[in-house]
């Protein structure tokens, strides 16, 4: 077995990481069972796989294709600015008009400064920071592929992030710790594209290593749980659970899927993950302000069903829609041959 699994299953292991965070964001979803409800509450973690998975595709990019910062960058946005800005602008326009939200949050959502300004009308945080995201994997991928101690290197910018999210919550700056929480698991992606490359073997020492981070997760989580941390020297906010478990769940889980007779499933989140974009950008708009107002017309877990399904066929079908879009313009922009 070898780290290509990962890669292999990357489209389903997204699909697992948008399903969590729709349950998350479910948060008047009971389940009658405690252990379910749990599961449903972690599931802010479904962002730390996504940021994981990324930056592994990032860095396996880079590592098969020489490319400029600014074709790199091109690609990127040219990913994320159509689904988002057909999604936002109208979100933000209906907050302008309908919640007095000021006209200014146009301008703020359009640039993506909305989250480090946290003005009025903000649109969620993930593209603001997915874009930081980008912005900064060649550099970092740069000086990890050219390090002759990989995983020192990144231990190192593990703890940078750690280190500056302690500043962060002992300053009470907690508007900025959905970014930086994910500092530790956007290393380990960058980490584990170069191994993928690289057709580096899961052996025993790595299952052992993996194993024991997860054991350490769970002594973390314990701790953070169980203790009023909040006035101690050293903070220890749930989200660092994930820098425990992210790489040990994606490991199970594409064993789990590579092996497994799974068929209709594997597909299923092989789609929602090829649509995750357009799935995450109408759940966190049009969805979640249907989940504020309560589930509607009496139907209990009967509208989460519901409201699961259009939303993941929304998604695909704005996916669709966006990528028609995009394949017309680049066809319109070719120039024409010349006899």
């Amino acid at each position: 077995m070898d780290y290509g699994l990962l890669s292999r299953r990357r489209p389903q292991l997204m699909g697992v990481a948008m399903v969590w965070v729709m349950l998350f964001h479910a948060s008047n979803l009971d389940f009658g069972l405690p252990l379910l409800n749990l599961g449903r509450k972690a599931g802010f973690g479904g962002v730390d796989l996504f940021i994981l998975l990324s930056a592994m595709g990032l860095a396996m990019s880079l590592s098969r294709r020489e490319q400029s910062y600014e074709a790199f960058m091109s690609r990127r946005a040219g990913r994320i600015f159509p689904a988002y800005l057909v999604v936002m602008v109208p979100w933000t326009l209906w907050l302008i008009l309908a919640r007095d939200v000021p006209w200014a949050a146009l301008l703020w959502n359009s640039t993506l400064l909305y989250y480090w300004t946290h003005t009025a009308g903000s649109f969620n945080w993930y593209v603001s920071g997915i874009m930081l995201f980008y912005a900064l994997t060649p550099l970092c991928f740069g000086l990890l592929r050219r390090s002759r101690n990989r995983e020192r290197l990144t231990a190192l910018g593990i703890l940078a992030g750690l280190g500056v999210c302690q500043v962060l919550t002992h300053e009470e700056y907690w508007q900025y710790t959905d970014f930086f929480y994910r500092v530790p698991v956007f290393f380990l992606g960058l980490l584990l594209g170069l191994y993928v490359v690289e057709g580096r073997r899961l052996g025993r020492r790595a299952l052992a290593f993996w194993g024991g981070m997860l054991v350490l997760g769970f002594a973390y989580v314990g701790v953070s749980l169980t203790a009023q941390w909040i006035t101690w020297p050293i903070h220890f906010p749930e989200c660092h659970f994930f820098l425990f478990l992210s790489v040990p769940l994606c490991l199970g889980l594409a064993w789990a899927l590579e092996r497994l007779p799974l068929g209709a499933l594997n597909w299923f989140l092989g789609l929602v993950g090829r649509n995750s974009l357009e799935i995450y950008l109408l759940n966190v708009t049009l969805f979640t302000q249907l989940e504020e107002e309560g589930a509607p017309f009496g139907l209990g877990m009967g509208y989460y069903l519901l409201a699961f399904g259009a939303n993941i066929l929304l998604g695909c079908l704005l996916h669709r829609a966006v990528e028609g879009l995009r394949a017309l313009w680049s066809r319109d922009s070719t120039p024409s041959a010349v006899a």
